[in-house]
């Protein structure tokens, strides 16, 4: 059970019970209230990094090296659309900071260490590591982070399976259909290379996990290993469909393309009523009353991307009402600046209380703040298309 251990905790957890919403403004405003957040977030370390989250009982976090690389991607589109320089900066000093935490073997940290505490490499935070620093040296062109994502990719390629999948170094030493996201990033590396081991690994790896989708459109071996929950968060499995998606725009394969349509078609009806449960088993049954609002805004934002390719509106409809929803769920008018902007981990903010459910309860997290950014900025950049 989840304990309510403040004033603040209690009258949050209120409102979400009583499902009291945020005034829904521009989606401007709302991405602006976010990066302000995640500057702060940034701040709070002395590092570079991005502190992973705002705990309601615990405060802030270290920095957490897996999504400060993702974010750096997002602070660059941002500074590009807002022609705010200050974004660029702060996205090279998490790059510097992800240099900093590179293995000799060219994985990345788990974690920060503390003093002389070895820190092991970590296959999926590798690849989100190696997204960022690919976007920095493509805005920069210094070699060091070039250097760094080849250092990085020749880990991956060296401890995959035959199979296509990865073992040694990931969650629970275990295969996860999620490390797609992993094959993007070898892809993007491709892309500033040319060396098609880059792209062999990653194919390897993107046939592997299409194997892994069941007829229904769930993936096999997507959950997070004990002590989380045997049934996949919607966080895993956008980060699945994602790891498709993207790849397959790249390489202009339509059936990663197909893989991720078909996923992004189930949630779509399962999303008929206008919420999202947090997680879905096999059958696509949630055994959870509670939406994980970073999924949320994945999912979003590949629907975003499946207008654009399909040009039905459906997807578009259905992302603007998720948008919508999240716009509610993030609070822009707060003084307390520690959550003032912040996405959180569940709606409600405690989870299911009665099954003990949720994702990342009573806590305001930075990589569900960046995929809102991301869905939101999406969107924004479809308005204007049609505007013109």
């Amino acid at each position: 059970m989840v304990k309510l251990l403040s004033f603040e905790s209690l009258s949050l957890s209120v409102k979400d019970f009583l499902s009291i919403k945020n005034p829904v403004l521009s989606n401007e405003v709302h991405i602006k209230a976010a990066l302000d957040w995640l500057k702060i977030a940034q701040d709070r370390t002395e590092d570079g990094g991005v502190a992973a989250w705002y705990s309601l009982a615990t405060g802030w976090s270290r920095s957490y090296i897996e999504t400060t690389g993702y974010i750096i991607s997002t602070f660059l589109d941002c500074s590009r659309y807002f022609r705010e320089t200050d974004l660029k900066i702060r996205a090279k000093k998490m790059a510097d900071f992800l240099l900093s935490m590179q293995l000799p073997s060219g994985g990345f940290r788990n974690e920060v260490p503390e003093k002389d505490q070895n820190s092991q490499p970590i296959v999926f935070d590798t690849g989100q590591d190696v997204l960022g620093l690919v976007d920095i040296y493509k805005a920069t062109k210094e070699k060091k982070y070039k250097e760094s994502v080849i250092k990085a990719a020749d880990f991956l390629c060296s401890i995959q399976e035959k199979d296509g999948s990865w073992v040694k170094f990931t969650y629970g030493n275990c295969v996860h259909t999620y490390n797609t996201r992993v094959a993007w990033a070898l892809l993007k590396v491709f892309q500033i290379t040319n060396n098609r081991k880059y792209l062999k690994h990653a194919t390897a790896n993107l046939d592997w996990a299409a194997e892994n989708q069941t007829s229904n459109g769930w993936f096999k071996l997507n959950n997070f290993p004990p002590p989380n929950s045997h049934t996949p968060f919607t966080h895993n499995i956008s980060y699945t469909i994602e790891g498709f998606l993207w790849s397959g725009l790249i390489l202009k394969n339509s059936k990663y393309i197909e893989v991720a349509k078909k996923t992004g078609d189930c949630l779509l009806d399962l999303y008929s009523k206008g919420y999202l449960n947090g997680a879905f088993d096999s059958k696509w049954k949630s055994d959870g009353n509670y939406t994980c609002l970073t999924g949320d805004a994945q999912i979003s934002l590949v629907w975003l991307n499946l207008f654009i390719i399909t040009k039905d509106e459906k997807y578009l409809e259905a992302a603007k009402r998720m948008n919508n929803f999240l716009k509610s769920i993030q609070d822009t008018m707060l003084k307390n600046k520690n959550i003032k902007g912040a996405i959180k981990g569940s709606f409600p903010i405690y989870g299911d209380i009665i099954n003990n459910k949720g994702y990342c309860r009573m806590a305001y997290l930075n990589w569900a703040t960046k995929f809102f950014i991301d869905a939101l900025l999406a969107e924004e950049r479809i308005n204007k298309d049609y505007e013109s």
